[in-house]
Formats: C-alpha cells, structure tokens, sequence
C-alpha cells in the first residue's frame, strides 16, 4: 500500500491529522490547476477550499477505482467548472504568476518568449471549454491522455481527437493573428514554462 494509499485510508476513518496532511499535500497542486481553469487568483483561494470540503465530505465514497490524483483532479476541474458557469466571464491569465522566475539572462529573447507565451495563452483561453481543459490538463498538469479522459468523463480517442483539434485551431489562430508562435519552442513548452 503505498503512502497517499495510507494517507486516504486514514482520512476515510475520520482521522483529522490525516487530512490536515492531505491538504498539505495536495494544495498547490489543487491551486495551481484552480488558478490556470479560472484565470483569477481570488476565484482559486475561492476553488480550493469548496474542492476540500468536497473532499472531507466525499473521501468515503472514494473506492480506489481510478488513483486518487485522478480522483482528486476531477473534483478541482469541475468545482472549478461549476464557478465558471455561475461566473461566465474569462478574464486574462496572470503569466506572472505562473512564472515565478526572474530573467537574467537574454532579456530581448525572454520578452519575445514571454510574448508569445501571453499570446499562446490568449489563443488557449479562447478556445471552447471542452478543448481548453484537454489543453491544459494535458500540457500544464501533464496528465496521461487516460487520466484525462477519466476526469472529463469522456472517452480517450475523443481526448485525442479534442487535443488535436486545439492545436490546430491554436495553429490558425496563430497563423491569422500574423504572429506564428516560434518553431524553436513547442506550443507545450511554452504553456509549462
């Protein structure tokens, strides 16, 4: 059994320490997907804690058919979901944030990057929802295409079949806006870095 196997176990009798250390465990992670789906650093504190109250409250139901990050990331992408409907309204990514890096280095090429990143990013948070989260479940959280299905709820192919289509509409947007992104650094790593 290993360690997160023990830890949820724990939490499914109710201990509170066990859950204390779960939340230490998963609360970036659950942060940062909340903060690339809603765009908005607020809404993301907002996400996190109704996610973990999901979680207290439905951490018995859990029966280990699918990992429990897999488990876990589906409740953080459709809490975050749910806040989306009722707020319906996308708001720019704060790339800053994502960043967290101070240049040194080639500042005229880190400018040009990070331009085409905001740009990649516009194109990304354009796209219909049911491409977008494929997107950045995929390229941000690197989630297997497998998991991903599982916490959509839709097939793998469709999966596939959905990332491919956002990066070819990725593909044209960057084409029509006149601006293709580099050929140097690929769509995903620019979406990670």
């Amino acid at each position: 059994m290993s360690d997160i196997d023990s830890l949820v176990e724990r939490c499914q009798r109710g201990e509170l320490a066990a859950f204390t250390d779960l939340f230490r465990l998963y609360e970036s992670q659950a942060y940062r997907l909340a903060v690339t789906i809603l765009h908005d650093e607020q809404d993301a504190e907002d996400a996190v804690q109704d996610v973990f109250l999901r979680v207290f409250e439905r951490v018995k139901d859990y029966r280990g058919q699918s990992t429990f990050k897999t488990w876990f990331t589906s409740i953080v992408v459709n809490t975050c979901r749910d806040k989306l409907r009722r707020r319906k309204v996308r708001r720019a990514l704060s790339l800053d944030w994502i960043r967290g890096k101070a240049s040194a280095h080639d500042v005229p090429g880190e400018v040009d990057q990070r331009q085409q990143q905001e740009q990649l990013w516009q194109m990304v948070n354009s796209l219909d929802e049911k491409y977008r989260l494929p997107i950045i479940l995929h390229y941000v959280e690197r989630l297997p295409c497998q998991e991903v299905a599982q916490i959509l709820e839709i097939p793998t192919s469709t999966v596939y079949s959905r990332l491919n289509t956002a990066r070819e509409k990725l593909r044209a947007a960057s084409q029509s806006a006149g601006q293709p992104i580099s050929q140097s650094a690929s769509q995903a790593e620019m979406l990670t870095s």
